[in-house]
């Protein structure tokens, strides 16, 4: 609940200062895990709600949340259990993922795509650790980022064997503006 109202109050505060624009229901999350050593897991989390903010054409601001809920595996059982588990997800407590990036560095741009670095803190399952990313606006309102999730900071899967499901998840995210 507290991560709500933090959200919300940033969401409103970010309004105030330069150009805001909303993330659309296209945005999306995408994952990667490896999974019994020689598989590997594809999904993806929607659900999107969040806030871009520009001063003169450059990012300066992002926040964003997703919805547990809309997790797919491609195994519904997997999904009910990545969903429900206490030492997933356990959708009752915490049913959102939120980013808040405390830092946005302009980095350049290059043949039409403008790369920043964003330093932040996400949150899953209700802990937060402090994280950088890159993300490049390929174009007009549309921001794609990729990360690896270590499962260990954020107590993922806790009791899970790393040949079951890979200490590292790479996650893509997919954002398209309003």
């Amino acid at each position: 609940m507290k991560n709500t109202f933090l959200f919300i109050a940033v969401m409103a505060t970010l309004s105030v200062f330069g150009q805001p624009k909303v993330f659309n229901s296209s945005t999306v999350a995408t994952f990667e895990a490896g999974n019994m050593i020689f598989n590997t897991v594809r999904g993806s989390i929607q659900g999107a709600q969040g806030r871009a903010i520009y001063e003169d054409g450059i990012l300066t601001a992002i926040s964003g949340s997703l919805d547990i809920n809309t997790l797919k595996s491609g195994n519904r059982t997997r999904d009910g259990h990545l969903k429900k588990k206490e030492e997933f997800f356990n959708i009752e407590k915490t049913p959102r993922i939120y980013f808040l990036a405390n830092d946005v560095l302009f980095v350049g741009k290059t043949n039409g795509t403008t790369t920043y670095k964003l330093s932040g803190s996400l949150t899953l399952r209700g802990v937060s650790n402090e994280m950088s990313l890159e993300i490049k606006e390929t174009s007009k309102n549309h921001l794609v980022g990729t990360f690896t999730v270590n499962r260990d900071l954020w107590g993922l899967g806790e009791g899970w064997s790393k040949t079951i499901i890979s200490q590292d998840i790479d996650v893509q995210v997919d954002i398209h503006l309003e």
